[in-house]
């Protein structure tokens, strides 16, 4: 159950709603932050649920009828808009608006929830209509957003909300899950290294990208190839080139991140001797266990890095500039 995941993985959250739930004194505007992969859509059906629910017992009991059909989006006085599959517009929540300008459809008390999931992409202008209904919702109203990058939303905006943040899963509870959807115990050690939403471990540990990603990591390490080529057999075999170019440019920009966030893995393990992850990997760690300070170069150099990855850079030529630079770090500290 959601509630039972929350209490887990978002203590301080869960408690937070529990409490607004069993007191009755559930706000009129939420907002719900943190990073991508964080439970915060299953948070927001939640406390929509708990809105709704038949029991009216605290937190829902997401077993009843109205809590099943909140949660599949078919209750009649709950409306969801995901930013993620179209940015939401003026006209959206002006809709929004005009539908909960009428009576409940359904719920007896006249409660109404609107969820608008990544409310960070919404325009200016969706914005400044979304501040207008956080500011006057009209009665028994309650709105939920969710962001990952909170900064993009108007700081009027926010002052008008409770605002929850959420925590990232840890390493360890990233890894636990890729073991539970039945990776490998190796790959789920490296996966978890780079991967923050759980949802995505199967189809990034399935996808081309991640077994491009080891490879590069193995030759880095000078592991069945030698590091010195390793900018050659990225341009020839580990690239995508595929005829598609939004495609390739996708799948490169994955397999770069892939391999920096295994190489700043990689740095890291060094410093705190971590004993776990492929034979050849460990073995690859303690054999750095004399250059513990050195790797804290490393981690800064591939951090830097890492965060050029995107869309608009060359990622041939920041593929090329990570190797000179880590070279110049390895020939420097005799690595």
């Amino acid at each position: 159950m959601i509630r039972d995941e929350l209490r887990k993985s978002q203590p301080v959250v869960y408690q937070a709603l529990n409490n607004a739930c069993a007191q009755n004194r559930i706000s009129n505007a939420w907002l719900f932050t943190g990073p991508k992969g964080t439970p915060k859509k299953d948070a927001a059906y939640l406390l929509a649920m708990s809105v709704f629910c038949e029991k009216h017992e605290g937190l829902a009991c997401e077993e009843c009828n109205t809590c099943r059909r909140v949660k599949d989006g078919s209750y009649g006085d709950l409306v969801v808009l995901d930013g993620s599959e179209k940015a939401v517009s003026k006209e959206d929540v002006d809709a929004i608006q005009e539908k909960f300008s009428k009576t409940a459809l359904e719920n007896a008390e006249g409660n109404r929830v609107y969820i608008l999931l990544h409310a960070d992409t919404a325009s200016v202008s969706a914005q400044n209509s979304m501040l207008k209904f956080l500011e006057e919702p009209g009665g028994k109203v309650t709105a939920i957003l969710t962001t990952d990058n909170v900064n993009k939303l108007l700081p009027t905006i926010i002052s008008r909300c409770t605002v929850l943040p959420f925590v990232p899963y840890s390493q360890e509870e990233i890894l636990e899950r890729a073991l539970q959807q039945g990776i490998p115990r190796e790959d789920a050690y490296l996966l978890s290294k780079s991967v923050k939403d759980p949802e995505d471990m199967l189809s990034v540990y399935e996808g081309e990208e991640y077994r491009s990603a080891v490879m590069m990591l193995k030759q880095y390490l000078n592991i069945d190839m030698p590091r010195a080529e390793l900018l050659v057999d990225y341009d020839v075999s580990f690239r995508s080139k595929a005829k598609e170019r939004d495609q390739a440019k996708k799948s490169n920009i994955l397999l770069l991140e892939l391999f920096m966030d295994f190489l700043m893995g990689f740095g890291h393990d060094v410093i705190l001797e971590k004993d776990q992850g492929p034979s050849w990997y460990h073995n690859a760690v303690v054999s750095m266990k004399d250059k513990k300070k050195e790797y804290a170069e490393f981690v800064r150099i591939v951090s830097e890095q890492r965060d050029l990855i995107n869309k608009y850079n060359d990622l041939n030529l920041l593929m090329d500039q990570t190797f000179w630079r880590l070279e110049e770090f390895s020939n420097g500290n005799g690595i």
